[in-house]
């Protein structure tokens, strides 16, 4: 059985077809048996977390005589069995289970299929609180967030691919040029964000790369308890640690921006979140915090444009401006 909103129908159904073969469920009992949860594969319930074009994540329930136990399936396009071993040095570097700042567990791959089984954490979405928490609640959740990534960042091996800022100029130039096909006054701001970018692309050597999450932000960080795990080590890489920083702090913002038409609704949380990272995390992390913010909000200026439906470009002139102001 398998639960998907509409939206995510088309994706879900393409990748669900992976959990259906024998592969993966002769992989699946023998990890239940592994834990003693079932001795025989019993009815599986599937339901879609988040589908992209090239990765679904599922969450995989099973009725088990101990009730209902769930994990994280992820089916990717192409062989990612590279993740696993990541992640299980990053458990290993002290974001086990029992760590106060954590990842899940990675619980097995299934090669043949692409399928990569984790640990599903069980808590509340740091985004969660960000839209219906009181303002205590939120700053005490930034700074967990902040506290996190100085962890991670100081903490984490380095592995994977190094996002060199040059590289990176490639991509933020497409962005610009998709907003200038657009004309106007949008046309003219991606123009000038693009100049300014280029200005203050940081060079080789002006930064002490560190383990890079790739897309740090509040839905992919989960408050349990005391613990704070943090999800989705997907696009692990090498990088400019004011990357991570810039992808949360934008993030937050555009949840201000949805829930209260506004991106300053939470200022106090950036605030709170950079106060705790920088408390602990590596020195000088933020000196180039300005140019991947304002790249960021390129980004997302983008894609307010031309991924949703329909487009909402007054969104994408608040974003090019955040991006203007922030260099």
């Amino acid at each position: 059985m398998m639960e998907a909103d509409g939206e995510f129908a088309a994706e879900a159904l393409r990748f669900s077809v992976q959990l259906a073969q024998r592969d993966f469920q002769a992989e699946l009992l023998r990890l239940y048996r592994s834990h003693g949860w079932t001795r025989t594969l019993p009815a599986m319930r599937l339901r879609v977390l988040k589908a992209h074009k090239d990765r679904c994540t599922f969450e995989i329930s099973l009725d088990t005589e101990n009730g209902w136990q769930s994990l994280i399936g992820k089916v990717h396009d192409v062989d990612r069995s590279d993740v696993v071993g990541v992640m299980q040095s990053i458990v290993d570097a002290g974001f086990g289970p029992t760590a106060e700042f954590a990842i899940p567990r990675p619980l097995t791959h299934v090669p043949s299929l692409h399928v990569l089984l984790e640990e599903r954490v069980q808590g509340t979405q740091a985004k969660e609180i960000f839209l219906d928490g009181d303002l205590n609640e939120q700053l005490a959740t930034a700074r967990r967030c902040g506290a996190w990534l100085a962890r991670y960042h100081t903490g984490a091996p380095r592995q994977g691919h190094f996002a060199e800022p040059s590289e990176f100029l490639d991509q933020i130039r497409y962005w610009a040029q998709q907003m200038r096909s657009f004309g106007g006054p949008l046309g003219i701001k991606a123009a000038l964000l693009l100049r300014n970018l280029e200005t203050a692309m940081p060079t080789p050597g002006s930064f002490e790369p560190c383990a890079g999450h790739g897309s740090y932000m509040p839905e992919h960080v989960i408050i349990c308890g005391r613990r704070t795990v943090v999800i989705d080590l997907d696009e692990f890489d090498v990088a400019d640690p004011a990357r991570d920083l810039a992808w949360f702090i934008v993030s937050l913002e555009r949840l201000g921006l949805k829930k209260r038409g506004s991106l300053r609704a939470h200022d106090q949380s950036v605030d709170a979140f950079l106060d705790a990272y920088r408390a602990s995390g590596p020195r000088d992390a933020s000196k180039h915090l300005a140019f991947y913010k304002a790249a960021e909000c390129l980004h997302r200026a983008v894609r307010d444009l031309l991924k949703r439906s329909p487009p909402i470009p007054e969104w994408s002139e608040i974003m090019l401006d955040e991006g203007l102001g922030a260099l």
